[in-house]
């Protein structure tokens, strides 16, 4: 990297290089970590894909797993490429290999961008409007990576980066402490929250044969069944009729997580 000292200053372009090519291998790993890793595990908490593109072609007529499956087997090509090529860069340009580093992200930015165009046609087609404007600005924002990676030596603006030895001594103790404590958080939110997974959830009484459950967030199967479970156990005197749940839309305001209702009768 072509780095200068002046003034007890760190001055050098090729920083941002750095920070760009960072950015993206991180980005694209835990994005292809979230594909690998769905629902709530130890440590980890990633959305389950699956079940999202499902629901969606579902709404198109097209249930059959098959046609999620290869939606998903298709996203999670183009985002371990892209990884890839953004790793492959990353170590080109750590190597002060900066033509081969320019190729491997020129591909690594192709794939990203390829990518949020799949996403956006996705998010027309099932009218998802939230995940097309941020697919919309991560795709600008690739290009705009692009864009400052190769023609950075010609930008006036970054004439003169440069960082003072204090400042980037400040900001590497604040990211490592950040870092500890997010860390620290994970940890602990595992040990005193991760139960709720299957941990059964305690019915309340609405009326005199109704009882809700308001699941939480971390919440499965399993602590679905052992909640019925538990309700069966606590009491034996009465039979459950049948149980529903209120449409999505209404549920947003009170949980993120499921809300049943119970309906019983006195058991003859």
């Amino acid at each position: 990297m072509e780095k200068k000292v002046i003034n007890n200053r760190i001055v050098g372009k090729d920083l941002i290089r750095y920070f760009i090519l960072i950015f993206w291998s991180l980005f694209w790993f835990l994005n292809v970590v979230d594909k690998l890793i769905g629902g709530a595990h130890f440590l980890f908490v990633g959305r389950d894909r699956f079940a999202q593109l499902h629901r969606f072609f579902d709404s198109l007529g097209l249930g059959s797993p098959n046609v999620a499956n290869a939606a998903l087997i298709l996203t999670a090509a183009l985002e371990t490429f892209a990884l890839i090529f953004f790793v492959g860069a990353l170590i080109h340009f750590v190597r002060k290999n900066l033509e081969s580093s320019s190729s491997w992200f020129f591909v690594g930015i192709a794939l990203t961008l390829t990518t949020y165009i799949y996403f956006s046609i996705g998010d027309q087609v099932f009218g998802d409007h939230f995940e097309l404007l941020e697919h919309a600005l991560f795709w600008f924002i690739a290009l705009l990576s692009w864009i400052i990676f190769i023609h950075i030596d010609k930008i006036q603006s970054f004439e003169s980066f440069s960082i003072g030895k204090r400042q980037f001594l400040v900001s590497t103790v604040w990211v490592v402490a950040i870092g500890s404590a997010t860390t620290f958080a994970v940890f602990r939110h595992n040990e005193t929250s991760f139960i709720e997974r299957t941990q059964a959830v305690e019915a309340e009484k609405i009326t005199g044969n109704k009882y809700k459950i308001e699941f939480p967030f971390l919440a499965g199967s399993t602590a679905f069944e052992n909640s019925i479970e538990k309700f069966k156990e606590d009491n034996p005197n009465l039979n459950i009729s049948y149980i529903y749940t209120a449409p999505k839309p209404l549920r947003l305001g009170q949980s993120d997580g499921l809300i049943i209702y119970i309906q019983t009768e006195d058991a003859r």
